[in-house]
């Protein structure tokens, strides 16, 4: 793969909402990576943040219409970014890598970690308490704002990929060969619940307490209506890795390899493949509103959405 031969440094501006893209539909940009981008996050409708490999982080002030590089001063891959508001964020990464923010991103710190395995996702319900799952069953804890962290027992050696939580109590989290755990105490004790597949589980989202939903390899899609006692498996009409997974109102949006992505229109009931100028993995995906969303993947894809 051919380098970044520019310094993460250094400044740099690209306008990925030049031309306005026809309604309904997903646009290409490219700005000009190689690198894979792994994950975005907007905590607000104008500040947001992706994160991917080799160290790379980008942040937006203006909704995405310019992107500049952030200096992470590490070299690893990056695959997950939260966060809590315009200012305080964290990012966690490949052989435990665990970066903190608390100035929007002028300064990435790197906190010293327990763990030496792969980080792959990041959750905090305030400024002091978040969680971290990675390989081989880890779970992570902190309660001082991500200064400091401690294990916290999942009891599996499986690969956790993603979590989510509802409030400071409730949470889930999935991983691999259908595992899914829950929490009711904010994770003093996690639970197994079963999936009803082995196949690899990549994210989780809750709308509400009671509606949920996963998405996973082999074009699975998830669905729970009770809170997670049991997930049923809802058509998805593909059999690509499905990865990313969003919702704005009655609307949600899932992305994954070969250039997916799907559309629901009646609350994730059903759902749609929809035209992409692209066959690449997307890998994750961000709706700002109901109307302007970005999607973003392997080598540096970006896809825009805009709807008049």
């Amino acid at each position: 793969m051919r380098t970044l031969t520019l310094a993460l440094g250094v400044t740099l501006m690209w306008s990925v909402f030049a031309r306005p893209a026809p309604a309904q539909s997903w646009e290409l940009r490219r700005l000009g990576f190689t690198q894979s981008f792994n994950a975005i996050h907007f905590p607000t409708k104008e500040h947001g943040w992706i994160v991917g490999d080799e160290g790379l982080i980008l942040h937006t002030a203006d909704r995405g219409v310019s992107w500049q590089v952030q200096t992470s001063s590490v070299r690893t891959n990056l695959n997950d970014v939260f966060f809590i508001n315009k200012r305080r964020g964290w990012i966690v990464g490949d052989r435990g890598v665990i970066l903190l923010t608390t100035d929007g991103g002028q300064r990435w710190a790197s906190v010293a970690s327990v763990v030496e395995e792969d980080l792959y996702s990041v959750w905090f319900h305030d400024e002091k308490r978040g969680w971290i799952v990675g390989a081989e069953g880890i779970i992570l804890f902190t309660d001082d704002g991500g200064r400091s962290w401690i294990r916290q027992i999942s009891g599996t050696d499986e690969y956790l990929y993603h979590l989510y939580f509802e409030n400071e109590r409730l949470g889930w989290v999935v991983g691999s060969r259908g595992t899914i755990l829950y929490t009711e105490n904010g994770g003093r004790n996690w639970l197994k619940r079963s999936s009803g597949t082995q196949n690899d589980l990549f994210r989780v989202s809750f709308r509400d307490k009671k509606r949920g939903w996963i998405t996973g390899s082999r074009g699975l899609i998830l669905h729970t209506t009770d809170g997670g006692k049991t997930w049923m498996p809802v058509p998805s009409g593909t059999e690509h890795i499905l990865l990313g997974l969003t919702f704005r109102k009655k609307e949600g949006w899932i992305v994954g390899w070969e250039g997916t992505i799907l559309h629901s229109t009646d609350e994730g009931k059903t759902w749609t493949r929809v035209p992409t100028p692209t066959h690449e993995r997307i890998y994750a995906i961000a709706m700002r509103d109901d109307r302007e969303g970005i999607a973003i993947g392997r080598r540096g894809l970006m896809l825009v959405y805009r709807r008049p």
